[in-house]
């Protein structure tokens, strides 16, 4: 029976992978390969913009920071890691035991894809390098960037063409498992330095809600406008916006209506309790232009004065017609 059991697993042993089961393995790690190269590469990117807060973009300054993408990439990180690293064990394991040979289509294939896709980004990187240096856009954050994208595509393209070149496929060479280590321990240290400056969920629930209450505030008030305009008044209420108009009256959280006062023929105010404090981001920050710069608050009840703009366009063919003001009873 012992015997007959070894026999098993020495036949089992030399089992030959090839075909469809081959080319499952090789898309796995390239896949995987793939997203955590640029993973990785993202995060990196994310530190620099945090570092350097300033970068010249299509003629403008901006402010490249995002939470959203240090998110993606993180995610990205966190699913594509363990199976890259499985489909790699699991690859070298069968390269090492014969049962994946060294001369196997799929994985030459494959591994030359790898390696033109790595050349194809690098050559791609210096070229954009070179113009930004001859257009005198040479400042340290791109520098960071161009030498961030060179070193990953560098250390894959080193490693997949020393095992292409390897009579054994570096069977019996300890640089997998050393680069392997150095790989992880860089991964390891970007995750770790991504949880310093991501948000907690939390607080990016409780910015969702005063995102969500800043625009529900620019809808009422350009709800506001169309409402004046039509029937030359203010509403009483935000619920007769409610009843002739598609606007969002009621707080995302709470479900109270936002308060809502007439202060003026044409004026009136809106007040909204809010979790978060936005008056820090600047003029440079992408939700800046989203709300117009106009709905920054800080944390807790916060009132915006607004007046009716009584500025009409002119419509070709018609007169332009400004109602009077009316005064408040």
């Amino acid at each position: 029976m012992k015997k007959q059991k070894k026999q098993i697993k020495k036949s089992s042993a030399k089992k030959t992978v090839e075909g469809a089961k081959a080319l499952f393995w090789y898309l796995t790690l390239f896949f995987t390969l793939g997203i955590t190269a640029f993973s990785t590469g993202g995060l990196w990117f994310q530190f620099i913009n945090k570092w350097f807060l300033q970068e010249v973009l299509s003629g403008q300054v901006v402010n490249p920071f995002s939470q959203t993408v240090l998110k993606m990439q993180l995610a990205a990180l966190i699913v594509a890691v363990p199976l890259f690293f499985f489909a790699s064990l699991t690859i070298r394991r069968a390269l090492k035991n014969g049962s994946l040979p060294a001369e196997n289509k799929v994985r030459l294939w494959i591994t030359y894809i790898i390696l033109f896709i790595a050349v194809a980004v690098a050559t791609g990187d210096l070229i954009t390098a070179t113009f930004r240096l001859l257009n005198g856009d040479y400042t340290a954050r791109f520098l960071l960037k161009c030498l961030d994208i060179l070193v990953i595509v560098s250390w894959v393209f080193s490693y997949y063409w020393l095992e292409l070149k390897s009579p054994k496929t570096l069977n019996h060479s300890p640089l997998p498992k050393i680069m392997g280590l150095i790989s992880l321990v860089v991964i390891i240290i970007s995750f770790i330095g991504t949880l310093f400056i991501m948000e907690s969920p939390m607080e990016a629930k409780r910015k969702a809600f005063d995102r969500t209450r800043a625009n529900d505030l620019q809808t009422i008030k350009y709800t506001i406008d169309d409402y004046y305009r039509e029937y030359q008044k203010l509403p009483a209420s935000l619920e007769e916006l409610k009843n002739t108009r598609s606007a969002t009256i009621n707080d995302p959280k709470a479900s109270r209506i936002y308060e809502y006062q007439i202060t003026g023929q044409n004026a009136y105010r809106l007040c909204a309790e809010f979790d978060t404090d936005n008056k820090t981001i600047g003029e440079k920050d992408a939700e800046y232009y989203m709300m117009g710069g106009e709905f920054l608050h800080s944390a807790g009840r916060n009132c915006f004065d607004r007046q009716v703009s009584l500025t009409y366009k002119e419509i070709p063919g018609q007169p332009t017609v400004i109602p009077e003001p009316v005064p408040v009873k």
